[in-house]
């Protein structure tokens, strides 16, 4: 008897232990990190229904993702609802479950950046959630343009960024054997990539299809390339991608100069607006000089 009680006491506990639900958490995967990871971005849960935590900087795009621990999933996410985010005003985004992924969520303005910030996120019914940003500072920096690839890295640090030229031209140089897939994106949000499928010719220039969040890439036709340059153009309702070529950056970008007034590169092949305390090379009458300034 006492065998018998024992073992339906242990079936007993088991089942008890079944109807215990995982811990479910709420995570803030996004470019802000430098990764789109989910369980290295797990909100605090703050005992009052809400998940928050704080960030120096927050830029780029994110979405929110809740599953349960040990068991990370996208199947629940929160993205996009077709606007951007401001700080101080909350904001619901649209819900996927199983369905097609919504756009991720991005700031209001072009290319902000919020510093000091609270994230906080409040579950609420059916599925919906609210997100509230409280900033202590929005900088707007104005339309940047980046090339991310398996050349330069999928992420938008300062060295992926295109030099802004004259009107909406942008400049970028590479230095070294270019190779792989690439796409320009605009204010660090995947949502504002641009991709064409035809491999490009050096020299041609090709009209690109976005702004989307896709898995396509571009490509060059050569499979390697010695220092491109690629030539943006953001015409508002279009934008165009040429690759040129030469000795090097700076070269290839001399070929293309109108002889006049002094350009200033850095020693990378990045076009320098207002040039101090440094190497650079100043493009002149066709001719380009390192000087020290």
């Amino acid at each position: 008897m006492k065998k018998i009680s024992t073992l339906l006491a242990a079936v007993a506990v088991a089942a008890a232990a079944n109807t215990v639900s995982a811990e479910t958490v709420y995570c803030m995967p996004g470019a802000y990190q430098g990764n789109w990871s989910l369980e290295n971005n797990i909100l605090t849960d703050n005992g009052d229904g809400t998940y928050s935590q704080h960030l120096d900087q927050l830029e780029g795009d994110f979405k929110i993702v809740r599953y349960e621990v040990g068991a990370p999933s996208w199947d629940n996410q929160w993205g996009s609802n077709g606007s951007g985010i401001k700080a101080g005003e909350p904001y619901i985004p649209a819900f996927k479950n199983g369905g097609a992924d919504p756009q991720n969520i991005v700031l209001a303005g072009k290319s902000t950046v919020m510093k000091d910030v609270t994230v906080t996120v409040t579950p609420g019914a059916d599925n919906a959630i609210t997100i509230l940003l409280t900033a202590g500072e929005v900088i707007e920096q104005g339309d940047l343009w980046y090339l991310v690839g398996d050349a330069t890295g999928w992420n938008f640090p300062a060295k992926n960024q295109f030099t802004k030229d004259e009107g909406n031209t942008y400049t970028f140089s590479y230095e070294g054997a270019f190779t792989g897939g690439f796409k320009p994106v605009k204010n660090g949000s995947w949502s504002q990539a641009y991709v064409i499928d035809t491999p490009m010719v050096i020299g041609e220039e090709y009209t690109l299809n976005g702004p989307a969040d896709t898995q396509t890439n571009c490509t060059l036709a050569d499979a390697s390339v010695e220092n491109p340059v690629f030539t943006l153009v953001d015409n508002g309702t279009s934008v165009t991608l040429k690759v040129t070529t030469g000795g090097s950056g700076v070269e290839a970008i001399e070929a293309e100069t109108v002889a006049g007034e002094a350009v200033y590169f850095n020693l990378q092949g990045q076009r320098v607006a207002n040039p101090e305390n440094g190497l650079y090379i100043r493009l002149q009458g066709g001719k380009a000089t390192k000087v020290a300034l």
